[in-house]
């Protein structure tokens, strides 16, 4: 415990309005919900975390009712977009319809059903009783907490709440989401209104996931507005990242890492003229048959390195690598240096680059993110998914600790100085970074 706390202290010193869209940010600007409009507030939330637009770009429309598809959608982003694995049985939604992937997904969840066995109800609007049950069952899913449970015979049209949503509601009038559209009448087949759904999602949001919900886009918001190191790459890995649907305190261990590990596009640095006995027999090898040291030794690729002739260096060392080792040399955000890895990363380069000579710093960003999400989607798969199982409440600083150790032994995995020391260090640095994308710093 001693040294997680030194390395934390070191990590803080350093749709369609519904519909995936332009990512929002800031007040909101919509002229029909004024300051003094009862759910302004709410409607501000879910705009600047990126769960609602407007209608428009100065209309939110509140009074105007939501349908059942852009409710799920909304469910499904918070998720993190996963991907549905078949197809769902539905008519009205075709692999051609925008919300197929989310109503999909939902539908294997068990978050929904449809209004029939073949049909989902796309453009039905949204009851109240059927909103609580998507958010019911969506927190179920996420292992939120969904003990609680209200006394609908307080309200007069209690006893009308369908017998398949009464747990549900239940349970959002228990935990206040949903407090009736009078003290006194809950209208369950009710249409939710936009504004209805704002302020549900709201106190959903902020109330019942752990932690509070933070977008994606509001994350990177938040990463750009830090005044963290090596900015630029955090923002754009966390991208990809997040993109790819990692969890927030994953992604962050990835961050911590990367923060004391290379630059985007930088080589590893040769010591040959100064220590060339304690140089790593791979580099000696480049300097003497490359002349690595004078052409690539700590400069960066996308300053004026030929990539073509970098990738042809690579298939020439071939899979033995420099002098047998396995090893060509560091480059990137992660150093990677075996063969297979950092020919993967220089064709991650040419792809993003059009196959050209030269690159840019954004498309080296993109294409170590594009190795990262690979990586841990294939050959490191087992670092993600047992991270998930060994933290089932992922919505946490300690989470993100914990990521930033698993990324350090078992991923980054620093040669020759993999110590508990730096293992904690790392977490430290993937917590601090976790708190500044959730806003808590």
């Amino acid at each position: 415990m001693k040294k997680r706390l030194c390395s934390l202290v070191l990590a803080l010193c350093l749709a369609l309005s519904l519909v995936p869209g332009a990512a929002a940010a800031g007040p909101n600007p919509f002229w029909d919900v004024p300051a003094s409009y009862w759910a302004h507030d709410a409607v501000t939330y879910v705009y600047e975390n990126d769960l609602m637009n407007g209608v428009s770009s100065t209309h939110f429309s509140p009074g105007a009712n939501t349908t059942r598809a852009q409710v799920v959608t909304v469910l499904h982003r918070m998720a993190g977009s996963p991907p549905g694995d078949w197809a769902n049985p539905f008519w009205d939604v075709p692999a051609s319809h925008w919300a197929h992937d989310a109503i999909t997904w939902a539908w294997e969840s068990g978050i929904t059903g449809g209004v029939s066995s073949t049909h989902f109800g796309v453009d039905s609007p949204v009851t109240r009783e059927q909103l609580a049950v998507f958010l019911y069952r969506y927190a179920q899913d996420r292992g939120y907490d969904t003990s609680a449970r209200g006394d609908l015979s307080g309200f007069r049209d209690g006893g009308a709440v369908s017998a398949y949503a009464t747990q549900a509601m239940a349970w959002a009038v228990g935990t206040g989401l949903i407090s009736g559209v009078t003290s006194s009448t809950l209208s369950p087949q009710g249409s939710a209104t936009r504004a209805q759904v704002a302020t549900i999602l709201s106190r959903f949001c902020q109330d019942v996931v752990p932690g509070g919900y933070v977008s994606p886009a509001h994350m990177i918001r938040n990463l750009e507005a830090s005044n963290l190191s090596k900015k630029d790459t955090l923002v754009a890995m966390a991208q990809v990242l997040l993109d790819d649907g990692y969890a927030p305190a994953f992604v962050a261990g990835i961050l911590g890492n990367i923060l004391v590990e290379g630059d985007c596009g930088r080589f590893e640095s040769s010591a040959y003229v100064s220590n060339p006995d304690a140089q790593p027999d791979y580099l000696r090898y480049l300097d003497e048959n490359y002349d690595y040291r004078e052409k690539y030794s700590y400069k960066l690729i996308y300053e004026g390195i030929s990539v073509k002739e970098v990738y042809a260096m690579i298939l020439e060392l071939g899979p033995g690598g420099a002098n047998g080792r396995g090893s060509c040399f560091g480059l990137g955000c992660l150093q990677w240096t075996s063969y297979e890895r950092i020919k993967r990363l220089v064709e991650n380069y040419l792809s993003v680059n059009g196959n050209s000579d030269s690159i840019t710093l954004a498309q080296v960003q993109e294409a170590e993110g594009m190795t990262v999400s690979y990586e841990l989607a294939h050959t490191y798969k087992s670092v993600y998914t047992t991270w998930q199982s060994e933290n089932p409440d992922q919505n946490t600083a300690e989470a993100a600790f914990a990521a930033g150790v698993i990324v350090c032994v078992r991923y980054g995995v620093p040669v020759g100085y993999n110590t508990e020391d730096v293992q904690n260090t790392r977490g430290g640095l993937a917590e601090a970074v976790y708190n500044v994308m959730m806003g808590n710093s």
